[in-house]
């Protein structure tokens, strides 16, 4: 989701993104400043997950990843909705949204970037000079890019400070896809002994 360029500069926006609000409603990491029906549907679809009821949560983190959040792309959300996915036994969306959070990641470190290829329109993701094709890169690349957003305005003011949100993006990736995996596993592992079960009550 994006709005027309804030004036502040794309790094603060950036850290004031991640960094969330003393007076958003919960503690949820994925809360911004000054957007308070997402930050409602985030807390509501946070206490769910919290009692249990992840189908609940789902539609409310679904529902706020539409919402606007500053003027910055909204990507804070998609690893907590690949967990959800997980926890309802859905491991093809669950795989779908950590790979939205992991393009996320790397284009908040600068690997994955946009740009417009030669007699194109749109803007495309590039990682290392290359065009990302697979079905999730597409999907970002109208996330992450597109005219209003300045992709050079972002990454031109950066310095060593503005990188601590990214590092703590990027450690938050990687426990969740290890929970991920773990959940992954245990289901994996739930439904082969139910399928011994079902040979043996045969």
């Amino acid at each position: 989701m994006r709005l027309s360029r804030f004036p502040l500069g794309g790094a603060l926006l950036a850290a004031s993104l991640l960094q969330g609000s003393a007076s958003a409603q919960c503690n949820a990491p994925e809360v911004v400043k000054g957007n308070d029906k997402y930050n409602e549907l985030v807390c509501e679809g946070d206490a769910a997950s919290r009692s249990g009821d992840h189908k609940k949560a789902l539609g409310l983190f679904l529902a706020a990843s539409k919402q606007t959040t500053l003027e910055f792309p909204n990507v804070l959300l998609f690893g907590r909705i690949a967990e959800t996915y997980a926890q309802l036994g859905q491991l093809r969306e669950a795989d779908l949204y950590i790979q939205y959070d992991n393009l996320s990641v790397l284009w908040l470190i600068g690997v994955v970037r946009c740009q417009t290829p030669p007699n194109a329109e749109a803007e495309v993701l590039l990682q290392d000079g290359n065009l990302l094709q697979s079905e999730a890169a597409i999907h970002m690349a109208n996330v992450l890019c597109g005219p209003i957003y300045d992709n050079n305005d972002y990454f031109g003011d950066r310095d060593a400070e503005s990188f601590v949100p990214a590092a703590k993006a990027i450690l938050r990736y990687d426990a969740l896809r290890r929970e991920i995996h773990n959940i992954s596993g245990t289901l994996q592992e739930d439904q082969r002994q139910n399928k011994e079960r079902s040979k043996v009550q045969k």
